[in-house]
């Protein structure tokens, strides 16, 4: 007990300091929106060669434009492309783009947007979006302002992945034609102003942005005196942070974000070796308890993969435990491990790799209580280490096939033939049944596998002032920086 509160204290100790040097301040309703998205400093990247960061991917849908956006409220509105259209047999998308330059000079042509969009789904291509867009056969810049997208699936989610920052469209030179241009630097500090002037006596439709990059601490201290807008990308990780703030409760606001929050398995050696084993991590949480550690209003609990049925033939798969409650799940789990033990006389000790921070902390220590009570000892490992390691992600589309892409291999030992052999078989297939069928497969081998232990939903919080009168929660937990405020005429 003694080292847990040393730990806590270790994370909460520097948002208590800058609380308190930080005091309390008040920010105007005029000048610009002041944005702090916990971690690193806001840089330029090319997603098809690196992964961006939250601070990358914000920028990015700041500076540049995809094919079409999020609206404040997660749905699809226009961006390169004015207009589309979907073909009555749902295989094709047809894009129309609008009259946009590129800062240096020259009109931006479909063949441009279609190099750009073949790179990111090119084989040497970093993007982390790359095998989300497995649906789409052909691309073909069919006149300078038209573009066709052939499809082997009907009507995949396309225009969701397409509105994603890690798919915005750049130039050769990094340049973006999005809302906003980076005007100024200052230490880990972007400002950035709207891109297009409005007319002489005229308001702009938004306002200047200074955007920052910093830890969680600061962040939530520089809101609480003050002297910030807006704080995004706040995850479990720095949950426990709030409880120290305690800022208003009109100013948390949560994203219903739908994804993965769960451990999945990475080596299968000694007790990991047997399915019903691997299920004992999973069926000895209890998830009533670890929630109730976090007090996050409405963070729920899940037992299974898929959070709607999407295009599989069946409804989402159960592991075969979960029709009991946590007693009996408890019980059966302790069985397990006494028989294993019974010809195993060492004990079993499974490594996780969480990143550092305090909510990593809080879930350790369930997760070593509740499999402490069946036998089993957790301990903190590296992550090329570890039996299990957290995934936190949320879904960039409604998809079954990212799910289940997450989950099927999740490294070389721990593999699902059945699941992959069913996968390949979706993206081979040009039947929907076909395809929702062999989704059910692959859904109901990965549930049963064991390589995958599902917590709950992504936790996706932001700190919001009285002044973002547009913002809005959304299940893609994107909040685009052009649409924050309505502006007064």
């Amino acid at each position: 007990m003694q080292k847990a509160r040393v730990i806590r204290m270790r994370h909460w100790l520097p948002l208590t300091l800058a609380l308190l040097t930080l005091g309390c301040g008040e920010l105007g309703e005029s000048g610009p929106v002041r944005i702090s998205v916990i971690g690193g400093p806001p840089t330029l990247v090319d997603p098809n060669r690196k992964a961006p960061s939250a601070t990358q991917q914000v920028l990015l849908g700041a500076v540049a434009q995809s094919l079409v956006s999020y609206d404040e409220t997660g749905q699809i509105g226009p961006g390169l492309a004015q207009r589309w259209i979907v073909t009555s047999d749902g295989l094709s998308t047809i894009l129309r783009l609008g009259r946009a330059q590129w800062p240096s000079g020259g009109t931006i042509s479909s063949n441009e947007v279609v190099r750009r969009i073949r790179t990111m789904l090119g084989p040497a291509s970093r993007n982390p979006l790359r095998p989300a867009f497995d649906s789409i056969e052909e691309i073909n810049p069919t006149t300078p302002e038209v573009i066709e997208f052939r499809l082997t699936t009907p009507r995949p989610p396309l225009l969701e992945l397409l509105a994603q920052p890690e798919a915005v469209i750049l130039s050769r030179k990094l340049e973006g034609t999005g809302p906003f241009k980076i005007v100024s630097r200052q230490g880990a500090t972007l400002r950035l102003e709207p891109r297009t002037l409005p007319a002489e006596g005229e308001s702009p439709d938004f306002p200047a942005v200074a955007l920052t990059g910093e830890r969680a601490a600061k962040a939530i201290a520089r809101f609480e005196a003050g002297e910030s807008d807006l704080v995004l990308g706040g995850t479990y990780l720095h949950w426990p942070l709030i409880a120290i703030a305690e800022p208003p409760a009109r100013a948390l606001r949560f994203d219903p974000a739908d994804g993965l929050f769960g451990l999945v398995v990475q080596r299968t050696d000694g007790f990991l070796a047997d399915p019903a084993h691997r299920q004992v991590l999973g069926m000895a949480i209890d998830r009533d308890a670890l929630l109730q550690a976090f007090n996050a209003p409405g963070w729920l609990g899940v037992l299974r993969v898929l959070p709607q049925r999407y295009r599989s033939a069946q409804d989402p798969a159960f592991p075969s435990w979960a029709a009991m409650d946590i007693t009996g799940r408890v019980a059966e789990a302790e069985r397990r491990v006494t028989a294993w033990g019974a010809s195993n006389p060492d004990a079993i000790r499974i490594g996780v790799h969480l990143p550092d921070g305090p909510g990593s902390t809080l879930i350790f220590a369930r997760l070593s209580a509740d499999w402490r009570r069946v036998g089993i000892e957790a301990v903190r490992a590296p992550a090329g280490e570890a039996h299990v390691r957290l995934i936190d992600r949320v879904a960039p589309a409604g998809s079954a096939l990212w799910y289940l892409d997450q989950l099927a291999c999740p490294s070389r030992q721990a593999c699902s033939e059945e699941a992959r052999g069913a996968l390949q078989a979706v993206r081979a297939s040009t039947s929907l049944f076909e395809r929702g069928t062999q989704l059910a497969v692959a859904d109901r081998a990965i549930a049963e596998s064991g390589f995958y232990v599902p917590l709950a939903r992504p936790l996706r919080w932001s700190l919001v002032s009285q002044r973002l009168n547009l913002f809005r929660e959304n299940a893609r937990a994107y909040h685009p920086l052009d649409r924050l405020i309505r502006q007064r005429r």
